[in-house]
């Protein structure tokens, strides 16, 4: 039996729509489930900063498929290895951080992609639903989503040649590390990050390219789709977590 593999966020993404996702740090499928069931588009699971292993990435990414939403994986950094160990197990797109250079995106791109377009090494694991989806390497080529986050002062100054390297499918705006870099820490929303957080979604306009940002409040999470952002993540599950826990429990100690 041929199976197919198909990115449905890749293809809307292309298409121009908004699709809404979020970061999943804790190493838990359950979390990811209840984002599924609830509509959402898409979910980061991210291995950069967290606990979360190889064997659970693969528990959350089948919790995801289950209800149709796409799991992306956040590696740690741009070691080849990385970014194809998560291709071979299921992943539907890598996201790298901290890009600062066209020749490091462009290394990125080589890393994921198979002949003639990249140097990726042949697997017959889950990827390949274990050998079942025909012509898998130019599928995994042309369907898997490749977003690289600029998140650095360096990256901020490259950005044109980082969004112009064939392969690049989005970049993503880290805006918490964005706004260390540029001497702001935390302050995701001054306005010198905000000026920065333009020219990127200009420089991804001109380029062909989807922008993508973190936008954890209701507001500003319309705010950057109207803006013209379309990967976006509206939420960290911890991080809601904890400040919905303090909500009910200060507002029941009130």
């Amino acid at each position: 039996m041929a199976y197919t593999f198909h990115n449905k966020l890749k293809e809307n993404l292309k298409a121009g729509k908004a699709q809404l996702g979020a970061f999943v740090t804790a190493p838990c499928p359950e979390v990811v489930e209840v984002l599924g069931v609830t509509g959402f588009d898409f979910v980061i699971l991210d291995t950069e900063h967290t606990a979360s292993n190889i064997e659970t990435v693969v528990a959350m990414m089948r919790a995801a498929e289950v209800y149709g939403m796409t799991p992306i994986v956040r590696v740690p950094d741009d070691t080849p290895k990385n970014m194809s160990r998560y291709q071979d197990i299921g992943a539907y797109g890598v996201q790298v951080p901290m890009v600062h250079t066209a020749a490091q995106a462009e290394a990125i791109v080589k890393a994921m992609k198979f002949m003639p377009d990249g140097i990726r090494g042949m697997s017959g694991g889950r990827g390949t639903a274990w050998g079942r989806i025909n012509d898998y390497r130019r599928v995994s080529n042309e369907e898997t989503l490749i977003a690289v986050m600029c998140e650095s002062k360096q990256g901020l100054e490259n950005i044109e040649e980082i969004a112009r390297v064939p392969g690049v499918d989005a970049v993503f705006i880290g805006a918490f590390d964005l706004s260390q870099a540029l001497g702001v820490p935390g302050q995701t929303e001054h306005p010198i990050v905000e000026k920065a957080i333009q020219h990127v979604l200009d420089v991804c306009n001109e380029a062909g390219v989807i922008p993508g940002i973190v936008a954890p409040r209701i507001d500003l999470a319309r705010r950057r789709v109207e803006q013209g952002f379309r990967y976006v993540t509206i939420l960290d599950d911890m991080a809601f977590f904890a400040d919905s826990v303090t909500a009910q429990l200060e507002g029941v100690k009130a």
